[in-house]
């Protein structure tokens, strides 16, 4: 069975990856790439969390530097120009 630490662990990545997911729809074409590294990053450290054994040193990094991208990735959504709702032109 598997520590409460680890499953805890996986799902906060789990989370991550379905944040970044969302966040992938809307994303800007310039960061873009940016979004899909940071999944695969997600990616590879659930496999690595499920397999067990990682070295916590490694993990804490890891999580830092998704954590800064999607910091980064949060922000340029936040930064994209929007034009609102496309309006209707009605004639009287």
């Amino acid at each position: 069975m598997r520590p409460e630490s680890e499953r805890a662990c996986i799902a906060r990545l789990q989370e991550m990856d379905d944040a970044l997911a969302r966040m992938e729809r809307e994303l800007p074409d310039d960061v873009r790439q940016l979004g899909a590294e940071a999944r695969r990053r997600v990616a590879t450290w659930i496999d690595r969390m499920e397999i067990g054994g990682v070295d916590l040193a490694q993990f804490t990094e890891a999580m830092r530097e998704i954590s800064g991208m999607m910091d980064a990735l949060t922000s340029r959504l936040l930064l994209v120009p929007w034009d609102g709702p496309k309006l209707t032109h009605f004639k009287s």
